[in-house]
């Protein structure tokens, strides 16, 4: 069922990224009493002639039209894909995103940004890791009234294709926001927050490595944010997930390794917010239990990972594999626990 709504959700981002790359409108403009052919590349833009009414042009108008209603037929006949697998997806259970975040991710993935030069991080991320894991985790999936997004462009997790001498240009952060939602504002006393007019918050988080951001970009994520420089390393994960009101969304996340050390350190870190601790400290249990029951193949957490940890995580993860009963030498052991100790554990915490 994830396959089948993935691949709906190709056909529909495909058609929705070649729409948005052809004019807006091509149409006749009578100049002097001569009609020419005009062309709008944009909604803001006047509009540009493109030579006198003649075969050649009249061809051309006819087969813009054309391609155009091609398109979006092919964007509605996704859509219906989608709402009818989106229905399957939520029969069974699965896990969803509220259609706020749902809209706001399908914007930055048609402009090339998600994957590329954005990675979805804090409460949201952890979707992608219940779908990962083939579990319902006991906490970690609530929805939340802001939205953390990472910086990645130019790291190892980062999608986009470096190619030397060639520089692929993407709207910014804040202009996709825009289109979806004209009110999104840079907040002034907070330069890495836009705010709606609803106050719906979306963040951007960078490491201290990626700053400043390129020219083009309105946020000034802070520079102090060492503990992003954890979320740009292993391997990410990358789902197409149902909205609740059954629609698509793509989600890219950090490995969930890292992402479950993280929440871990936020949850000892000083200048946390008091009523946030609670909440990371579980999240990052819970995931790092995940991690050793489900994803010992593709994530594991052995002495090899355990050797990359930098001193700030390593004595986190001791102690959760010391409260665990978890051997990093021996990570397929199932440690000091029988299998009936194990299962237990795995039916308590998580449900399949």
């Amino acid at each position: 069922m994830i396959a089948n709504l993935e691949a709906a959700y190709e056909q529909w981002l495909d058609a929705r990224q070649q729409l948005i790359r052809t004019p807006v409108s091509m149409y006749w403009k009578t100049v002097g009493g001569c009609e020419y052919l005009g062309v709008k590349m944009n909604s803001n833009s006047v509009g540009t002639t493109f030579g006198a009414r003649s075969p050649e042009t009249e061809a051309e108008y006819d087969q813009f039209h054309s391609e155009k209603d091609q398109l979006k037929q092919r964007v509605a006949m996704a859509d219906e894909l989608i709402a009818e697998r989106s229905g399957q997806y939520r029969s069974l259970r699965l896990p969803v995103l509220a259609d706020r975040q749902g809209e706001l991710l399908r914007a930055l993935d048609i402009e090339g940004l998600l994957r590329n030069d954005l990675l979805v991080v804090g409460t949201n991320a952890f979707c992608a890791y219940e779908l990962l894991c083939g579990v319902k985790f006991p906490t970690g999936n609530e929805e939340t009234e802001d939205f953390d997004l990472a910086w990645c462009r130019g790291t190892k997790v980062s999608m986009a294709a470096s190619t030397s001498g060639s520089k692929v240009e993407r709207k910014s952060l804040l202009s996709v926001l825009q289109a979806v939602d004209s009110s999104y504002k840079v907040n002034p006393r907070k330069r890495y927050q836009a705010v709606n007019s609803v106050g719906y918050e979306v963040e951007l988080l960078a490491a201290p490595s990626l700053v400043p951001l390129p020219k083009s970009e309105a946020f000034e994520p802070m520079f102090s944010l060492f503990e992003q420089e954890w979320l740009l390393r292993g391997r990410p994960v990358s789902f197409v997930v149902s909205t609740v009101r059954r629609r698509a969304c793509p989600i890219y996340v950090p490995d969930p390794r890292w992402m479950a050390l993280h929440k871990l350190w936020l949850s000892n870190k000083p200048e946390r917010r008091e009523s946030k601790k609670p909440k990371d400290r579980r999240q990052g249990n819970v995931l790092l239990d995940a991690c050793r029951f489900f994803l010992h193949d593709n994530y594991p957490m052995d002495i090899d990972f355990v050797l990359e940890l930098p001193s700030e995580l390593s004595d986190l993860f001791n102690a959760w594999a010391t409260s665990s009963g978890y051997d990093p030498m021996n990570p397929g052991s199932g440690a000091t626990e029988t299998p009936e100790q194990s299962q237990g554990k795995l039916s308590h915490r998580f449900r399949r």
